[in-house]
């Protein structure tokens, strides 16, 4: 849930740069627009740098997210599962399954 309010709120946050640079640059005039245009392009390029490095760091050091090797299960009868699943796991004597569409 958190994720998606970040991607909502910085594609607001995107979408408002845009229209208020499109604003600026109509009224300042195409040449000054494109100095201005040329210093920020400088800007976002060194914060994407950045952030790739930032992302190297993160994965060379464990970043989040990684499987474990094993799993441990606490009990005779628990099950560990990893990566994607699906169907229907059953650890108890005389269970029934019943799978509903």
């Amino acid at each position: 849930m958190r994720g998606r309010v970040l991607v909502r709120g910085g594609a607001v946050v995107a979408a408002m740069a845009t229209v208020g640079l499109g604003g600026y640059f109509a009224a300042v005039g195409l040449d000054e627009a494109d100095k201005l245009a040329s210093v920020i392009g400088v800007f976002v390029a060194l914060a994407g740098l950045a952030v790739a490095v930032y992302g190297l760091v993160a994965e060379r050091h464990g970043g989040e997210g990684e499987p474990s090797p094993r799993s441990s299960t606490p009990g005779d009868r628990s099950i560990a599962i990893a990566g994607d699943h699906t169907g229907i796991a059953s650890t108890g004597d005389r269970t029934t399954n019943r799978q509903s569409r």
